[in-house]
């Protein structure tokens, strides 16, 4: 260990040396140091590799020098890249920053910021909304990011719909193009044969941003709770209202408003899209629900999608439905199984509960695939005070908007008629 050491502080004093060289815009001797660093690096991998000593015959202790070790060679440490000779670390983000989650907390319980909290808190939401067309309606204050990880991580707990969708996070539009189709043939040619033009058909899925808000009320006396208590409390119950909108639009958003059509606008969910198209082939109707009607909606799925395919419904469906389903021979179809990140399996694939999914209904997808969402802008809050009623409402404001890519990717059960 002692030799590592060593090593390590030869390292740190090259890297030293090495950036008042280029200080002195001596960049012929820096080069050669960096050289010298290399060597040393490798060095060090090497002793840590074959290291004699009783400590290091820990697996765990070699591994973790030999990470260290791998972080300083690749020019990376602690999550973080490590800057070259003369230049400067990576600017870590302000809405990320504790100074900031502090400042947005103690605005969050109506204390007064002091000059130092006011200016990180104004600088953040600056920058946020000049970033973005506002309103009166929707100008808001942005969570900290550490706080909007919070939310987006139980959302995606609390509903496997939203969790296993493709989403990104990029500002403005989007669009996919959706493959509608061919109308080539599966014929082979002689040479006195002219070869059929083939017309690829397209689609477009455009996602320009939903207004999703919801609010949680508390009282003014509840809202005097420390601030190691408020903060989780507005997360979790932001959580728990922005998810059941999410993982309802996913499934059963009714999409833009067209014509004379006079609803808000909501991402498109795959019952909705699903449900817009002729004779609507990826929905399967039945009564009681048997064998056939599972093995019928499995191959409305296109073949490059179904190893893919989780079955989704609500508990009351999966638990008297679903697990009570035998094949031709007798023998049960569900197998419970929560190693998967469902509940159990049906013909082997995962099996999974979603509140959101209307009871008697069971949708067989491969969202990963078939379904894109994107958050055109995160998570703000908004505090409203209402001083008669001693109360304030804090409203959580995101713009997202998701549709199907290609409606192969999913079939339904369900027993309307």
């Amino acid at each position: 260990m002692d030799k590592i050491k060593e090593i390590q502080a030869k390292i740190e004093a090259k890297e030293k040396e090495g950036k008042e060289l280029v200080k002195a815009k001596k960049f012929d001797d820096a080069e050669k140091i960096k050289a010298e660093l290399d060597d040393l690096k490798n060095e060090l991998k090497a002793e840590i590799m074959f290291m004699k000593d009783d400590e290091s015959h820990s697996l765990v202790a070699q591994a973790n020098l030999f990470s260290s070790a791998e972080a300083l060679n690749s020019g990376r440490q602690n999550g973080q890249t490590v800057a070259s000779f003369g230049g400067a670390q990576p600017e870590k983000k302000l809405s990320a920053s504790k100074e900031y989650l502090n400042a947005w907390a103690k605005d969050l319980r109506g204390d007064k910021l002091n000059e130092q909290e006011r200016e990180v808190f104004d600088k953040v939401n600056n920058e946020f909304q000049a970033a973005f067309t506002h309103t009166t309606e929707n100008t808001g204050i942005l969570i900290p990011d550490t706080v909007a990880a919070g939310i987006w991580k139980q959302i995606e707990e609390d509903h496997p719909l939203w969790d296993d969708v493709t989403t990104t996070r990029i500002k403005g539009n989007l669009s996919y193009t959706k493959g509608l189709g061919a109308t080539n043939t599966k014929d082979w040619y002689d040479e006195a044969t002219e070869t059929e033009d083939t017309e690829l058909q397209f689609g477009e899925l455009n996602l320009t941003g939903c207004e999703l808000s919801r609010s949680v009320s508390l009282s003014w006396k509840l809202r005097a709770m420390a601030v190691e208590d408020l903060v989780p409390y507005v997360q979790e119950q932001l959580a728990t209202l922005l998810g059941q909108a999410l993982s309802y639009a996913v499934y059963s958003g009714k999409g833009k408003p067209s014509g004379t059509e006079t609803f808000k606008p909501e991402p498109q969910g795959i019952r909705a899209a699903l449900a817009a198209q002729a004779e609507k082939p990826q929905i399967e109707t039945y009564t009681s629900l048997k064998y056939e009607n599972l093995t019928a909606a499995m191959s409305k799925i296109h073949s490059k999608y179904a190893n893919g395919v989780t079955f989704y419904a609500d508990n009351n469906t999966v638990w008297n439905v679903l697990a009570n389903l035998v094949d031709q021979m007798g023998r049960p179809l569900f197998v419970a199984d929560v190693t998967t990140g469902g509940v159990g399996r049906i013909f082997g694939r995962t099996v999974k509960v979603d509140a959101s999914i209307d009871e008697g209904e069971i949708l067989l997808a491969n969202l990963g695939q078939g379904y894109k969402a994107n958050v055109n802008q995160d998570i703000s809050i908004v505090t409203d005070e209402h001083a008669k009623k001693r109360k304030v409402e804090y409203v959580g404001y995101a713009i997202v908007d998701g549709g199907v890519i290609d409606e192969k990717a999913f079939a339904i059960l369900t027993d309307e008629v």
